[in-house]
């Protein structure tokens, strides 16, 4: 048994439509894919044909692309990255999606907030200062909230 077809058994208890083949020097790995094609005939008949056009998954090298050094990967690492990879299984790619960006959002707000605090617990003692010169006993006392209260008492 080669060792694409080793990796073609693991690689397909994932997905069946994955397959590896050995291309130049390298372990390459693609999915069998079919599309359909235009065709236009004589008399401007147009037809559409079905053909299979494989996709490039991943390249066996130490960059995972096509243009790496060949590396023999082990087959934990092969199905990891596959497993990482592949959308086209996935039913909840938008579900995942959307829990990120909620995570990210709510990253921003809590760093947003801790900036905003950390800024003031900085300038707090100069603020002090600055406003420590200030009489408030001369100040009006009559909270706002209250005087819409007394209008509809009445």
């Amino acid at each position: 048994m080669t060792r694409c077809d080793e990796i073609t058994r693991a690689i397909q208890g994932h997905d069946r439509d994955l397959y590896a083949k050995k291309v130049g020097s390298m372990i390459q790995i693609f999915r069998k894919c079919k599309e359909y094609r235009r065709e236009t005939l004589d008399h401007g008949i147009t037809l559409w044909n079905l053909i299979r056009n494989d996709w490039l998954v991943m390249s066996l090298t130490d960059t995972w692309g096509a243009r790496g050094k060949p590396v023999e990967w082990g087959i934990l690492p092969i199905m990891a990255r596959i497993k990482a990879l592949d959308l086209w299984n996935s039913d909840n790619v938008s579900k995942e999606f959307f829990e990120q960006e909620e995570k990210d959002e709510k990253s921003k707000e809590r760093d947003f907030k801790n900036n905003v605090e950390s800024f003031l617990y900085d300038f707090r003692s100069q603020f002090a200062k600055a406003t420590n010169d200030i009489n408030t006993s001369t100040l009006n006392k009559i909270d706002k909230r209250r005087l819409g209260e007394k209008k509809w008492q009445s």
